[in-house]
């Protein structure tokens, strides 16, 4: 079962793809857009990569992480990022349901992030977090190129766990001497 990550984004959409037979996954980063491209065309550029992407080999689950609760705005994002990162979602779990992927999930960022980077202290910092996803990737042999890549290698890490695949890097995955499947964080 070929398994997609996205975390989403109009500037820079961060994707992992990894099927079982595949030495790692094919990831990097997306530009949709910018503040001047009209939301449609950047829903449709997401569709464009996402079934180029589906050409290489028939991806049957597509997870991508939960768009930002708008209670909660802080730094650079404003209501219009928000609406923006809801229509990339929903265009995601639509282009999942066109190619008839058999998973078709959002996911809560904490979650993953828990998953793939152990514990993570109360307050701790945005720009800490992408960091601290850069390095785990670091630490398993990827050399992501932003840390966009880098949280869609870790959401992947999550996804294939939730779908009991084994990916090659799993068993590279410690915390404590455990293996994540063994410590079920």
């Amino acid at each position: 079962m070929r398994v997609i990550f996205l975390d989403l984004s109009k500037r820079s959409a961060g994707y992992a793809c990894w099927g079982p037979g595949d030495p790692r996954p094919v990831s990097g980063a997306w530009v949709l857009g910018s503040e001047f491209t009209s939301d449609g065309l950047v829903y449709c550029k997401l569709h464009q990569n996402l079934s180029g992407l589906h050409a290489l080999g028939r991806i049957e689950a597509i997870f991508w992480e939960e768009p930002l609760d708008a209670r909660v705005l802080n730094g650079h994002t404003n209501i219009d990022s928000v609406r923006v990162l809801g229509g990339l979602a929903a265009h995601a779990a639509s282009w999942g349901e066109a190619v008839r992927c058999r998973v078709i999930r959002p996911v809560n960022m904490a979650v993953w992030r828990r998953f793939f980077i152990g514990a993570m202290p109360r307050a701790t910092k945005t720009a800490d977090l992408k960091l601290m996803s850069m390095q785990r990737c670091r630490q398993l042999g990827f050399k992501p190129a932003t840390h966009d890549e880098a949280e869609a290698i870790g959401g992947l890490s999550y996804a294939c766990d939730q779908l009991n695949l084994t990916p090659p890097w799993r068993d590279q995955l410690l915390f404590g001497g455990r293996t994540i499947r063994e410590g079920r964080l």
